[in-house]
């Protein structure tokens, strides 16, 4: 790491908490993780079988790498955090603060990373008036890592400890960033040509200028729970795979797409078992000029999905089994869109590095820090389809093992597609995707954790890559 970086960290740690030099209950958290990553292509791919019509495999800024080389990259580097953590009230103002500040750029990352909760606030005995990021309580629960969240101004509603009621008056949505969903991200582009590195940043950062959204929701209930939730957001004129009208949007900043989502929710939490069921859905338009559009100007957005959580826990051993089924954009004869499908917010739903960072596919179109997105790729791809996760954790004394399998497969994108949810065979692809980790990490009392883990991707033959990534990581609280 060079030294003008650790420079520029430790300035920024002391600025950040020189007006906090009072507190008592301000936590550190030291932080490095070490990776390796081995990619590679057979080295004569049977090209009549490698591609899948209606997907491109690689995207298009890596097709040429991963056709031209075999071993793509075998790649060994780190990155360094150090963040602090404080929840403390004075007499009614509040804070929650929660931040991360990284070896930057030169590792792909960004300077900081705000946690799930990093806010201000005026609280009374059952409001809440706060200005930051906050976790959106009502959010679907049957992926554990699954986040979503509020960043600008909010307010809380508590009338009874069984009841809370959010308003998020104003949230400069930004795709619910974490630096758990995001260190392995650019591990494949971090060592390549710079020129697709600098492409890929400049395009990050312009989907960081979001349109605003607007969100409301409530939870009721302990043992037996029940969550709504509404968003408001425009999609304004981003999104690397949308295309819009040129004139409105010079004109405007944006052509009026706009999204209203949202989703109800059940849950049962009993001492051994518990379950999560959610009922997702949105509705919009799209003003795209897209060829591939039945009807160019608007494109309907109509779409529905279901989450579904299980979890057993027995003294140190749990087990969770969580599952996720989008709908489809419906299409005619003629191969174009008449609807568009379900539209998914917040941060990736599963927690395998490859699905979630590496190859980052989503399991449906999403609305990311990159903007409003919707293709069909191996690599940064978002499509409809069916994705499962199943953990398996052990923990015993200081040791925490833990086994995570995660498998998607897609919607087919060729033919007529009525556009609905389908539990058919026949209308999934043929390929599927799909990646199993293992993880060890030990965690002694005061604060130390050591750990390591592997990961192995799983694709049919046919499209002739192979992959497997490990990575080690230590981190200090105190």
């Amino acid at each position: 790491m060079k030294f003008s970086i650790l420079i520029e960290l430790g300035l920024a740690i002391v600025l950040f908490l020189l007006p906090f030099k009072e507190a008592q209950s301000v936590g550190f958290d030291f932080g490095i993780f070490g990776y390796e990553l081995f990619f590679r292509e057979n080295e004569k791919p049977n090209q009549t079988t490698l591609e899948v019509p209606g997907w491109d495999l690689h995207a298009h800024i890596w097709r040429k790498q991963l056709a031209d080389q075999s071993y793509l990259n075998r790649v060994s580097g780190e990155s360094l955090f150090v963040g602090f953590k404080d929840f403390d009230r004075k007499e009614k103002i509040q804070w929650d603060l929660d931040i991360q500040l990284t070896s930057g750029p030169d590792t792909g990352l960004r300077n900081y990373y705000l946690g799930k909760n990093h806010y201000f606030g005026y609280k009374t005995n059952q409001f809440l008036l706060g200005v930051g990021r906050r976790e959106h309580l009502f959010s679907p629960k049957s992926f554990s890592t699954q986040y979503d969240g509020g960043e600008g101004l909010f307010i809380e509603f508590k009338p009874d400890p069984l009841f809370t009621f959010q308003i998020f008056v104003w949230d400069f949505y930004s795709g619910a960033i974490l630096l758990s969903k995001d260190q392995f991200r650019h591990l494949l582009v971090k060592n390549n040509d710079q020129e697709i590195f600098t492409k890929q940043k400049q395009g990050t950062e312009l989907g960081r200028s979001h349109r605003r959204r607007h969100s409301f929701g409530l939870v009721y209930g302990d043992v037996f729970s029940l969550r709504l939730g509404v968003h408001y957001l425009e999609l304004g004129s981003l999104g690397v795979h949308s295309k819009d009208h040129p004139q409105e949007t010079k004109k405007n900043f944006a052509d009026g797409d706009s999204l209203f989502s949202g989703n109800v929710g059940v849950g049962i939490q009993w001492e051994y078992f518990s379950l999560e069921l959610d009922f997702l859905w949105c509705k919009g338009s799209d003003r795209t000029r897209s060829q591939v559009a039945a009807h160019s100007g608007t494109i309907p957005i109509s779409g529905e999905a279901f989450q579904l959580g299980s979890e057993l826990r027995f003294g140190g051993l749990k087990l969770r089994s969580s599952h996720f089924l989008s709908d489809r954009a419906e299409k005619n004869d003629k191969h174009q869109i008449v609807k568009e499908g379900y539209i998914s917010l917040g941060s990736h739903p599963s927690q395998t590095p490859y699905l979630s960072q590496i190859f980052r596919i989503f399991p449906s179109a999403a609305v990311t820090e990159s903007g409003y997105e919707k293709n069909f790729a191996i690599i940064e791809g978002r499509s409809y389809g069916y994705l499962t996760e199943l953990l398996l954790s052990l923990q015993y004394k200081q040791i925490l093992l833990k086994w995570i399998g995660n498998y998607f497969v897609p919607y087919k994108q060729n033919g007529t597609s009525d556009g609905r949810i389908s539990f058919q065979k026949p209308d999934f692809e043929r390929f599927y995707i799909s990646e199993l980790m293992m993880e060890v990490s030990l965690g002694v009392p005061d604060g130390l954790e050591l750990g390591f883990g592997v990961s192995k991707l799983f694709l049919p033959e046919s499209m002739g890559i192979h992959s497997n990534f490990g990575y080690v990581f230590g981190r200090l609280q105190i």
